[in-house]
């Protein structure tokens, strides 16, 4: 739970995500899902409640909760005097990373990024979608077991966006997990293994996209209910 005085912005929210799992966060605006992400990262600090990450505490063992994620903002800030391989280079001595193996992983997630021809350059000169990549490059270069992703495809060109979504595939084969929040119902559904539905800081709805289920037991696909309980409210 996550009260700011008299107002509860999240009640309560209860979710176990398995590893593996491309789980997708939806609700409309005011709804939570920044909150819960900010709970999530150690960002904010729970009312009530725990939260754990890789089985470590969040609010008793930060650092090794933190060290296992790879986190991007709805609003990520990138300092503007650096460039993309220096916000690299910090983020990975942040995580204990260094020498010639931190700059072979900076080359590499440039690369995977579609970055390299703009590493050098300030990031104050890029446009939105090209700190967007730098941003999910920061996230990725640690290689966490949990990425965390607030509306990631914002400002991204379907290129960049469909070269993320094989990265978030490829990164759950392999054993890791992603949570993700949308406001693209299509996007949810077409990626997703697993979606919450949350509505004013509620959880309404859980399971595979295709089919979830309600608390009063009413099953259908994300869209359909999504459309039924945000109609209600």
């Amino acid at each position: 739970m996550k009260r700011y005085g008299r107002f509860t912005a999240l009640h309560g929210l209860t979710l176990e995500i398995p590893r593996g799992s491309l789980f997708a966060l939806v609700g409309p605006n005011g709804a939570g899902k920044t909150t819960a992400l900010g709970l999530l990262t150690g960002l904010l600090t729970p009312t009530s409640g725990r939260v754990f990450v890789e089985g470590f505490d969040m609010e008793r063992e930060p650092l090794s909760a933190k060290a296992r994620l790879g986190f991007v903002p709805d609003r990520p800030f990138l300092w503007p005097k650096w460039t993309p391989r220096e916000a690299l280079r910090f983020v990975g001595a942040v995580f204990g990373m260094k020498g010639q193996g931190l700059e072979e992983e900076i080359d590499r997630e440039l690369s995977r990024q579609d970055l390299t021809a703009n590493a050098d350059v300030r990031n104050e000169t890029l446009s939105h979608g090209t700190r967007q990549r730098v941003a999910l490059a920061t996230a990725f270069l640690h290689a966490p077991d949990l990425i965390v992703l607030d509306e990631p495809i914002v400002g991204l060109d379907p290129l960049a966006q469909r070269r993320l979504v094989s990265r978030l595939e490829e990164h759950t084969r392999q054993g890791g997990t992603v949570l993700f929040t949308t406001h693209q119902l299509s996007l949810a559904e077409e990626v997703g293994t697993l979606a919450a539905l949350v509505i004013k800081g509620r959880l309404r709805a859980l399971g595979a996209p295709a089919s979830l289920t309600t608390p009063e037991g009413f099953r259908g696909s994300l869209s359909e209910i999504f459309f039924r309980l945000a109609d209600e409210t």
